[in-house]
């Protein structure tokens, strides 16, 4: 997790050997040292049960200290040797205990500069060349992998309406709190800013954008748990609706909330879009693109302008990330994500989104950036788990739920920071 300032002790030491003072006592006085500016307060306990505050101590919205609790040696020395995925690997296992303000893990990260070793990404690399392009049956099983977990598990989290697995769109998202991102609402009647008022927001402004004539369909690729077709049968005259998603949950629960329309004007696959060869008139996605591998984003258009018509609009909404003069897969949090939450994921600039779109047949005609809406919607999936940590933990593994802590903390504050982005494009069939 750290290196920056360290990084000098690293170059003196042979890996695999450590000085033969004392690991705590090193081990305080790089952090120390290392941390010394560190906006908010780190509270570390080591091995021998001695604990010691770290940081400036400034207020972060989620106010309280980050504490870390080292059950190991070991653990202690993977912070010295600069190794942040074995470190995060033994939290996973239990050697770790971290609590209270796990977002600014993120924080450290980027205060620190921190990537892998590129000796220890050609490993990671190598084993990902299965993923560079999602074909439809790893695209089916990289799904499975992440959507089919018990569905009790994700309804602890994700909004209540329309258990939407994106970034929602808030009033206000810039405000942070507590219990406000806790509280359940109903969606579009709310009258504060709930996590489900603003997944129907997300819904309705693909939908707005849209604006079919009477008659006309509608793709979703990628559709969830089926909230975009929902919205877009509430709000619009559209003939028919059509969504794909390789998640057995998504499609049962989508369908049971599917049921009150007219049969004939919505269907709901589970399955590839790629097997669905009809043209729409109009085209939504909502964050499915983070899914189709290294070498995916051009097949991915190409694939979408084919069952789109001449003028049809098309919402493209992706995660992104921003320019790096390093590979994707040097930063830790993506190492962490592919290994234990996302097989198969990857994120593109936003340049080269545009680029990609342009050049295979639409028109950008809009963009935004929703980055601090995600943080805001990532925050509330998290507090909502933590709320309900021992249902969670009827439903996953203790080493599943806190993969899932340091996913969903670290996103949230990676938004802020701009470590990490989402984008809304809004373009035209050309």
């Amino acid at each position: 997790m750290f290196r920056g300032q360290a990084g000098i002790q690293e170059a003196a030491t042979p890996r695999g050997t450590l000085p033969s003072r004392d690991t705590a006592v090193r081990l305080r006085s790089f952090l120390e040292n290392a941390l010394r500016q560190f906006v908010y307060e780190v509270i570390i306990t080591d091995w021998n049960g001695h604990s010691y505050s770290l940081g400036l101590g400034k207020p972060h919205w989620r106010d309280t200290p980050l504490e870390i609790q080292l059950k190991t040696k070991a653990a202690g020395k993977d912070l010295l040797r600069l190794n942040p995925m074995s470190f995060l690997d033994r939290f996973v296992a239990g050697e770790v205990d971290m609590a209270g303000n796990i977002y600014v893990l993120a924080a450290i990260r980027d205060a620190m500069n921190l990537s892998l070793p590129r000796w220890r990404l050609l490993p990671r690399m190598l084993a990902s060349r299965a993923f560079q392009f999602q074909s439809v049956s790893r695209a089916r099983v990289n799904v499975k992998a992440h959507y089919d977990i018990p569905q009790e598990a994700l309804h602890q989290y994700l909004d209540r309406v329309y258990m939407s697995y994106s970034c929602g769109m808030f009033e206000h998202p810039e405000r942070l709190v507590v219990d406000e991102l806790v509280q359940v609402g109903q969606g579009r009647i709310d009258d504060f800013d709930s996590l489900e008022k603003a997944q129907w927001r997300k819904f309705r402004d693909a939908v707005d954008f849209v604006s079919p004539s009477k008659g006309e369909t509608l793709l979703d690729v990628g559709c969830g748990y089926g909230g975009q077709l929902r919205v877009a049968l509430e709000s619009h005259p559209f003939g028919k609706v059509v969504g794909w998603t390789h998640s057995h949950n998504q499609v049962v629960k989508g369908k049971s909330g599917l049921a009150r329309f007219d049969p004939v004007r919505w269907e709901l696959h589970e399955g590839d879009y790629r097997e669905d060869h009809r043209v729409f008139d109009h085209v939504t996605s909502t964050g499915m693109i983070s899914h189709v591998g290294p070498r995916g984003l051009i097949p991915y258009v190409r694939e979408v302008r084919r069952r789109i018509k001449l003028g049809g609009r098309y919402v493209h909404h992706a995660l992104m990330t921003p320019y790096r003069d390093r590979p994707l897969d040097a930063e830790v949090g993506v190492a962490f994500n592919k290994k234990y939450l996302w097989p198969g994921f990857h994120w593109f600039t936003l340049g080269q989104h545009v680029k990609v779109l342009e050049e295979n047949g639409f028109e950008v005609s809009r963009a935004a950036n929703l980055s601090p809406h995600y943080a805001k919607t990532t925050a509330s999936w998290y507090e909502r788990m933590m709320a309900h940590r021992p249902i969670m933990l009827q439903n996953l593994s203790e080493s599943a739920f806190r993969a899932w802590q340091i996913y969903l903390a670290t996103c949230s504050q990676g938004f802020l920071q701009g470590a990490l982005h989402v984008y809304r494009l809004y373009c035209r069939a050309v």
